[in-house]
């Protein structure tokens, strides 16, 4: 008996691991939050911009391969106007982790063909995201104005992810031609 509750055990500690690693967006806003806060009071530094840089890049690792389009990143670079360190008056820290994770997931269901009917609903969390950065979603839809949900799909992922990854290292001088 105590072997069957032995390997019970370890079942539910490799499902926890399996959910740990699964909260990567839940990571990311934890950290960008306690980054915002630091920033605000003592400024910009080294070591919050090399940790916030660490997290963005594990969670953009995750979303890997992105269905990048030519000009999306300059496009997005036009119109972010807000630091993603500078975005917690608009959405709480666990509304973003819950996103983040929510993409992480719509990507992986993508990427072994078993996504169902979470397109809608990815479109509008991506929305948010863009909302919170200062960017207009129909300043972007050329980018994934298509009928194939799954092309939309992955489209609306990265348009998510570069403008995150731009947003990590905006600030108000940011112009394309400078990065």
């Amino acid at each position: 008996m105590s072997t069957e509750i032995d390997s019970k055990n370890s079942s539910i500690d490799m499902f926890t691991t399996y959910e740990e690693e699964l909260r990567v967006g839940e990571a990311l806003a934890h950290i960008l939050a306690a980054a915002s806060i630091v920033l605000e009071l003592e400024g910009e530094s080294e070591e919050v911009r090399n940790t916030i840089m660490k997290y963005i890049d594990l969670w953009i690792s995750k979303l890997s391969p992105i269905d990048y389009s030519p000009g999306m990143a300059e496009v997005i670079g036009s119109k972010v106007r807000r630091k993603i360190t500078s975005v917690f008056n608009e959405i709480s820290e666990n509304e973003l982790g819950d996103i983040l994770d929510f993409i992480i997931d719509v990507k992986r269901k993508l990427d072994i063909g078993t996504l169902e009917t979470e397109i809608l609903e990815l479109e509008v969390k991506v929305e948010r995201i863009l909302r919170v950065l200062g960017i207009d979603i129909n300043d972007v839809k050329q980018f994934f104005d298509f009928t194939n949900l799954e092309k939309r799909a992955n489209r609306l992922i990265a348009l998510a992810t570069v403008s995150i990854g731009i947003a990590s290292v905006w600030d108000e001088k940011w112009t394309v031609e400078l990065q």
